[in-house]
């Protein structure tokens, strides 16, 4: 079955989220005016975006942003329940609940007028119905505790190791870093997208080594930070934030190399303000922003061709092009299966 023939309940569920929070009533509001509200994966990307994107927003625009930490697929749950009076104006997500929530109906048409910087951002990375736009990328690789760990592990299998026995932390699945992480052990096992069954036996192997399991890769980032883990599979951005507030981490690529994903902005339908939601998508793109981010310490790499590829960021790739061809996730074939896939994983691991 294809993404876009996901049913609204099946998409639910792909969240991990029963009948309850389908009837679970909404909380967040925003006023009319120059206030827009706006979605945000939690941990870095929450303080990249409060610390850069939203002062300039305010610059361009004099409006504001009520910005809520939520994650991708919670987000869509939200969003769908309440498809009349929407919660957010603005919305940020990964490839693959993108992808699947595009039979929803709940994406506004980006007014191309209203957000010039659209023009710098190259077409392959704009929806082409014109439902949203790739903003930014992340890289995965195996963080590790500098401090305690002298010989960093150069492969996904060295997390096997009994010396790491209760060090290793992993997300839930319903979150893309791992989702992407089971697709890359999959493959290095002989299977794909749509036969998960090497990850989970990888998984097998690895869970004496695991010491805690967070909700979100936010969480995991506080686990590093609280020290009651020394390994994980993580994002370059999380572990530049945790590196700017001293904590002894680094990043290592594994000898099968780097991998990498994709998030993106849409306007919500029937946003209350969706001129001003696109002034913030614009805000995103912007050349000043984008090269900001793409700094010490959040390292998001660029999507707009007049930003500047920062020298940390370049330590994984010379170019956003050669960044782009990193191993990633086909989520038309891993969408039909996550939820299966989540269940299976929550079931497992203990989640």
């Amino acid at each position: 079955m294809h993404p876009s023939l996901l049913s609204r309940r099946s998409l639910l569920r792909s969240a991990g989220l029963g009948a309850a929070y389908l009837a679970a009533p909404l909380c967040i509001a925003h006023a009319q005016g120059k206030n827009i509200a706006s979605t945000t994966p939690p941990g870095a990307w929450e303080a990249a975006h409060r610390s850069i994107l939203l002062p300039a927003f305010s610059r361009a625009t004099g409006g504001s942003v009520s910005l809520v930490a939520s994650q991708p697929l919670d987000t869509l749950s939200k969003v769908i329940a309440s498809k009349a009076n929407p919660p957010f104006d603005v919305i940020m997500l990964d490839e693959g609940p993108y992808l699947a929530a595009l039979s929803q109906d709940i994406f506004e048409k980006i007014p191309v007028d209203k957000v010039p910087n659209l023009a710098e951002v190259p077409s392959r990375l704009v929806d082409p119905r014109g439902l949203g736009v790739f903003v930014s990328g992340q890289i995965i690789g195996i963080a590790y505790n500098t401090d305690k760990i002298k010989t960093p592990p150069k492969s996904w299998s060295d997390l096997l190791k009994p010396e790491f026995k209760g060090r290793i932390g992993l997300a839930s699945m319903g979150s893309t870093l791992v989702s992407a992480w089971m697709v890359e052990i999959a493959r290095l096992n002989g299977g794909s997208e749509e036969n998960m069954e090497p990850a989970f036996q990888f998984v097998k192997k690895l869970l004496p080594n695991v010491g805690a399991i967070a909700s979100s890769p936010g969480a995991l980032a506080t686990l590093f930070q609280q020290g009651q883990i020394d390994i994980a599979v993580h994002y370059n951005n999380n572990v530049g934030d945790l590196q700017a507030k001293g904590v002894p981490i680094a990043l290592t690529r594994p000898d099968t190399g780097w991998i990498h994903i994709k998030s993106s902005m849409h306007i919500v339908k029937n946003s209350r303000n969706p001129d001003l939601a696109a002034a913030y998508i614009n805000a995103a793109l912007s050349p000043e922003v984008q090269t900001k981010m793409a700094a010490e310490p959040y390292f998001v790499v660029p999507v707009s061709k007049k930003a500047v590829l920062s020298p940390g960021l370049q330590a994984y790739a010379k170019t956003v092009e050669e960044i782009e061809k990193m191993s990633r996730v086909d989520w038309a074939k891993l969408n039909p299966r996550r939820g299966e896939y989540i269940e299976r994983f929550n079931r497992e691991v203990k989640v």
